[in-house]
């Protein structure tokens, strides 16, 4: 069996498994004295605050700390497990409270996504050592396991500018090539590609992962030093939370991550707890 564990990122209380022997609760909890606090006291956490993340802070200056953790959400914690060192597992899965990956006889089940009840018998069977055990078997012949693609029907950059702010897209297409330049050639990706792995739940490497996070914070500080706003709040397009493009733009940084690297990859079901 591989020494696999995956961390899920919870900002509210949710049905979880505190027993599974490889997935983790964590959470963004602020260092001040107004902190945020675990979203329960049902089971044990990682505050992943102190792992790194407080170093971009004085990009988002003249907000409080629990605005600024509330704007990078899950990439947190990608951040707390990037930095864990000799602690960090061989292989690590990141998602956030309410999104798994069904691995169990994912081949025998056709769908991109699949809704399950949100209560604890759902995250029990989907944290269980039954999918480790599955998620090792993949593993053996993949670099990656992701959820599944879909088939939009514009390309991934129109896609993305029909609710985004623009100007966040343009520095970061800009900062990718920056932070490394081999990627350039694979930047028509952007353009002529309409499939894609959306909300980014992934087991991975640890070595990739430590790549894929490192060029994503990297790619994020060159977006924090051009841009006229950090923190928008004001809506200028479709989008109601116009501060939350961290993790819109992490969303499509993984599948091409993904795609410029030629890493091998096994899609299996995205589960949605409703």
């Amino acid at each position: 069996m591989k020494n696999i564990k995956m961390f899920m990122h919870l900002h509210k209380d949710f049905p979880f498994n505190f027993d599974s022997s490889w997935v983790k609760a964590c959470y963004a909890g602020g260092t001040g004295p107004y902190e945020w606090h675990p979203p329960s006291d049902k089971g044990a956490f990682i505050n992943v605050t102190l792992g790194g993340i407080l170093k971009y802070r004085h990009y988002y200056s003249g907000i409080s700390e629990n605005e600024f953790l509330r704007a990078i959400g899950q990439q947190a914690t990608d951040c707390y497990v990037s930095n864990l060192g000799y602690d960090m597992p061989d292989y690590v899965g990141v998602g956030s409270y309410r999104r798994y990956l069904f691995i169990v006889d994912a081949h025998n089940n056709p769908h991109e996504k699949v809704t399950m009840p949100a209560n604890e018998e759902s995250v029990k069977y989907l944290t269980s050592d039954e999918q480790l055990e599955a998620a090792s078997k993949l593993l053996d012949s993949v670099d990656i396991i992701i959820n599944r693609a879909r088939t939009i029907n514009v390309n991934i950059e129109e896609q993305y500018l029909q609710s985004q702010p623009k100007v966040y897209w343009d520095l970061f297409k800009q900062a990718i090539v920056k932070v490394n330049p081999s990627y350039e050639k694979h930047m028509s990706w952007f353009t002529t590609n309409n499939i894609i792995s959306f909300e980014g739940v992934y087991i991975v490497r640890k070595d990739l992962f430590k790549k894929l996070v490192s060029e994503y914070f990297q790619i994020m500080e060159y977006i924090w030093s051009n841009s006229p706003n950090n923190y928008p709040t004001q809506q200028v397009t479709s989008e109601p939370l116009p501060w939350r493009y961290p993790g819109f733009l992490n969303e499509r940084f993984v599948p091409f991550f993904i795609f410029a690297n030629s890493l091998r990859k096994a899609e299996v079901p995205l589960v949605f707890l409703n």
